[in-house]
């Protein structure tokens, strides 16, 4: 406690010492005569270079997100020089997009057989749209077996994840991936998700007309990785 906050504490007993109960007005202005000036002559601490990015990204759009984990919404005089994933907000929900696809890849390795009956499955479409949780599936679908090639801290995408891809590749994220030098979404592909439908298949994503549809877990489909985009 500084001298000057001692002498006004002195003070303050002269009036409390009683058996009278305080109101709750009297406590909030006594406290605000017991500190009031002693932030005096501390500079304030200088705003970062990342804070005015962040005060953008309560809107749904497409973001750039670079090296040092700093983004900005994605326009035409953006600078695209050291992006490492492109951002999406999209109704509450935030995720990075991997800068280019890694192929086209089975979920499922041959052999690899599901139980009948899992936490993982999710039968109804409408249900499918509304699970974000990719993490958690995509260890499940490496635990099976796969030969997704994923990098370290990358995951299969979740449903809703793929749609909202589909939804954005032509309001800026393909520009923006070819602006930063990555690869645009194939708007012709299947593209998996990691949201399983039961033993045998999986959701994934007709890009050409954004339809939803089951697909064998051993055929063919587009996988672009995804990752923690943290605001």
């Amino acid at each position: 406690m500084t001298q000057n906050q001692e002498l006004k504490m002195e003070l303050l007993k002269e009036f409390a010492i009683s058996e009278e109960p305080k109101t709750v007005d009297f406590c909030r202005e006594a406290f605000k005569f017991l500190t009031e000036g002693e932030n005096q002559g501390i500079p304030k601490a200088p705003i970062s270079f990342v804070e005015p990015r962040r005060a953008q990204c309560e809107n749904n759009g497409v973001y750039l997100i670079y090296e040092d984990n700093s983004y900005i919404l994605y326009t035409k005089d953006a600078d695209t020089k050291n992006v490492k994933y492109i951002g999406i907000i999209h109704d509450g929900h935030a995720f990075a997009v991997a800068l280019k696809d890694l192929g086209e890849f089975q979920l499922l390795k041959d052999g690899v057989k599901c139980p009948e009956k899992s936490n993982f499955y999710v039968r109804r479409e409408c249900d499918a749209l509304n699970d974000w949780e990719c993490i958690k599936r995509t260890a499940h679908i490496q635990e099976l077996g796969t030969d997704i090639p994923l990098k370290e801290g990358e995951y299969i995408p979740a449903l809703p994840m793929v749609t909202a891809m589909c939804y954005w590749a032509e309001r800026g994220l393909n520009e923006a991936l070819e602006a930063v030098g990555g690869e645009p979404l194939d708007m012709d592909s299947y593209y998996w998700s990691v949201t399983e439908y039961d033993s045998g298949s999986a959701w994934n994503v007709h890009f050409v007309n954004g339809l939803v549809y089951g697909n064998y877990k051993y055929g063919s489909g587009v996988v672009r990785p995804v990752a923690e985009f943290i605001l």
